[in-house]
């Protein structure tokens, strides 16, 4: 194989931690595998739960694939019921519960939430897919969790 093989050790990427602080609700690290790999056409993050931890309500602009490799998490899907500027009124869609072995695929522009369960950890590849070849953004609010969300700015 002519081919240069990257291989690199996954844990907390501290600076990438606390640059993303702000999006998660309780313990989370997170590791890019993407670029410690040297992936260019996908955005692909280790995501580690702790005892309840999760993100907060979010979208991406374009799809996101999770595979679950331990604990047992959450995955939550909201509508928008109303939008007021940079508030919207949610209202809880679908939810599922995750295990290792589970894969799921969030569609782009769905507002969603996923995490660990209460008592228990939580691992999840995420494969965040580009949007004609280029990453797509990922929109963060602050939210109850129940009724409405603001958009972090």
């Amino acid at each position: 194989m002519n081919k240069k093989i990257t291989v690199s050790k996954l844990g907390p990427d501290k600076q990438l931690v606390k640059s993303k602080k702000q999006y998660f609700v309780g313990n989370a690290w997170l590791s890019d595998v993407s670029l410690k790999l040297k992936i260019k056409d996908q955005k692909v993050y280790l995501a580690n739960f702790s005892n309840g931890g999760r993100t907060k309500v979010h979208y991406h602009q374009g799809g996101q694939i999770l595979v679950v490799t331990a604990g047992k998490g959450m995955l939550v899907f909201y509508k928008k019921t109303s939008l007021q500027n940079n508030n919207v009124k949610i209202k809880k869609s679908f939810q599922m519960a995750l295990e290792k072995g589970d894969v799921a695929f969030i569609p782009k522009n769905t507002l969603h939430w996923h995490g660990a369960l209460k008592g228990n950890n939580f691992v999840h590849m995420a494969f965040n897919l580009f949007t004609n070849g280029k990453e797509s953004k990922t929109m963060w609010y602050d939210s109850d969790f129940l009724s409405y969300a603001t958009k972090i700015k």
